[in-house]
């Protein structure tokens, strides 16, 4: 599969590229995808799409909506294997990572929906804070759902999420 830029014309300096990696997630990427489109952001984006040797719609659904994201500014980089086995979540993030070129990295997983101010307050927040790791808090549905890792996610202190930083990065 490779690497496909989507668009045309020079790309010039992308502030946030937002990191989806994708394995078999076509039942949950019309949604995603959609939360991308809705941020509020206003500075220059980047989606930055590495396929995990997926077996269902997902590449035909992630082309369809990168015509639209393009239409509304945001540069799409679609890249991936198509070998008969995935090579992790750590893989296709590493390499979405890669083939990115924006200057602040905002992490989606391809199951999760990002609220329209996500994406502008974590890069507000990283303009004035050098060195950081900028976390969000979540919001789980249907409600109640996973109550108990919401909320632990939602309560991290900055120290812990460094730590939960690191340990993932490490199994990556």
């Amino acid at each position: 599969m490779g690497q496909n830029i989507i668009g045309s014309g020079a790309v010039g300096l992308v502030f946030k590229s937002v990191i989806l990696p994708v394995h078999d997630a076509a039942r949950w990427l019309d949604e995603c995808l959609q939360s991308v489109l809705e941020q509020d952001f206003q500075g220059s984006m980047q989606l930055s799409v590495y396929d995990d040797a997926s077996k269902d719609d997902s590449m035909n659904i992630i082309r369809k909506w990168a015509t639209k994201l393009e239409d509304r500014g945001v540069h799409v980089v679609i890249g991936g294997h198509e070998s008969s086995h995935p090579k992790g979540v750590g893989f296709a993030k590493n390499q979405a990572i890669v083939q990115s070129f924006g200057r602040f990295l905002c992490f989606l997983d391809a199951d999760d929906v990002m609220m329209p101010q996500r994406v502008r307050l974590q890069y507000e927040a990283a303009l004035t804070n050098n060195n950081c790791i900028i976390g969000c808090q979540v919001k789980r549905e249907p409600e109640g759902s996973t109550e108990r890792y919401a909320r632990w996610i939602n309560n991290l202190t900055q120290e812990q999420l460094v730590t939960q930083y690191n340990s993932e990065k490490n199994f990556e």
